[in-house]
């Protein structure tokens, strides 16, 4: 499919033809669900390359927001791997548990931007007086007991 999608649109601006690439996977390139796709012309052998998800520090984004979403919905790498075979999909990243530091730090300086720029509403709302009253009333105690007495 995507050979003639890519063929339908592109024209190789080596030898200035159309329909005439070859699209192509570089399977041993595979990182996770990440890989190396590269169109190759063939008339005249220029090829590009690219992979299919951007890069991030903890490696690809596809495989991040893969992990993420596989943990956000409680199953960790062996139901990841089941789902990924099931779908047939590429296997999901080797180093699955690793990328859970990244997901936890995004997440630490997400909840904690969130809680600062709440604090700052209150006290916008509170006329810039920083001395604001709170109720805790302990339900987040009991319910927190509740589950752990029900495990």
């Amino acid at each position: 499919m995507l050979n003639d999608i890519f063929n339908n649109i592109a024209k190789c601006r080596y030898c200035d033809r159309s329909f005439c690439f070859d699209v192509a996977e570089n399977k041993s390139s595979r990182r996770g669900l990440a890989s190396s796709i590269s169109a190759t012309c063939k008339y005249c052998g220029s090829s590009h390359g690219s992979m299919t998800s951007n890069s991030v520090p903890a490696g690809y984004e596809v495989n991040l927001r893969f992990v993420y979403g596989m943990r956000c919905i409680g199953i960790g790498k062996s139901a990841a791997q089941t789902f990924c075979a099931l779908m047939n999909l590429s296997p999901p990243p080797a180093k699955f548990e690793r990328l859970y530091t990244s997901i936890f730090n995004a997440l630490e300086t997400a909840s904690s931007r969130s809680m600062v720029n709440s604090v700052n509403e209150a006290v916008v709302a509170n006329e810039n007086n920083k001395d604001i009253a709170i109720a805790l009333d302990g339900t987040w105690q009991k319910e927190d007991t509740r589950q752990r007495m029900a495990l």
